[in-house]
């Protein structure tokens, strides 16, 4: 395996800005900002996005796969939390178990040791201050290969996103520019914040308010919202979020968490 720490500091993965990071100039605004449903990115990346997901030459990331090393495993009844360092940096990756899927075998669990290499799938979040990656799957790399191939593929992805950045134009609304920047025309009950609407601020809040380490009930979810929406509207918002990386179940498939929340 590779030496870590001999090519820390200098190249091509140690510039934030070659990857399109918060900080990139000539990105995109946020309201033309494109979307990818899941990119190969270097820890690097992870530590310097912004406070919404990561960014590449104005394009978010929703779900984001790292190749690195495990450098500490902490194991808790709930959840494990990895130490995983590249060559561009170190930060945590959290891995909740399904204590459902624990009981009936233990594949569920991650087969990985300190100083293996490891492939994870998740969302980058900040808590208190810090980068936290909230793993959904995590593999190891059995093949030295792949670790090559995955920093290729972060170079090569980040060209065709610069590219593309570079080929659109970013269209000014003239009447929108001309409201005050307090102005609250045009808002509706179909706005979004951070991507969800109203209707579904109202159930992730709810999950995110939740201090139980477990998260909140379907259950006592309803309960709260059925004179605001119906069970099929509910039970749809749920599904969504959970397929788009907000929230994901705990103990089982009744209790949810915000992936923002640990």
């Amino acid at each position: 395996m590779w030496n870590d720490q001999s090519v820390v500091g200098g190249g091509f993965f140690n510039s934030t800005n070659q990857f399109g990071a918060a900080n990139t100039p000539n990105q995109a605004q946020k309201t033309g900002r494109r979307t990818s449903r899941t990119a190969p990115i270097v820890i690097r990346q992870a530590l310097h996005s912004g406070d919404g997901d990561v960014t590449i030459w104005g394009t978010e990331i929703m779900i984001v796969c790292i190749v690195a090393r495990v450098r500490n495993i902490r194991m808790q009844s709930t959840k494990i939390t990895y130490t995983i360092q590249d060559i561009t940096g170190r930060m945590r990756a959290v891995f909740w178990l399904d204590q459902e899927a624990m009981e009936e075998d233990d594949k569920s669990t991650p087969k990985v040791q300190v100083n293996d290499y490891v492939q994870i799938y998740g969302n980058v979040k900040t808590n208190k201050g810090k980068k936290v990656l909230m793993a959904f799957k995590i593999m190891p790399v059995t093949d030295v290969n792949a670790i090559t191939f995955h920093y290729l593929q972060c170079i090569n992805n980040k060209l065709k996103m610069e590219a593309n950045s570079k080929k659109e134009k970013v269209e000014v609304n003239p009447t929108s520019a001309m409201l005050p920047a307090n102005s609250m025309v045009g808002m509706n009950d179909n706005s979004s914040v951070n991507g969800l609407n109203p209707r579904q601020m109202m159930v992730f809040n709810l999950i995110r308010a939740s201090t139980l380490e477990q998260g909140i009930s379907k259950q006592d979810m309803f309960v709260t919202l059925k004179d605001r929406m119906s069970q099929m509207e509910f039970e749809n918002i749920l599904e969504w979020m959970c397929g788009e990386g907000h929230i994901y179940s705990t103990i089982d498939e009744e209790h949810f968490r915000a992936t923002d929340a640990f």
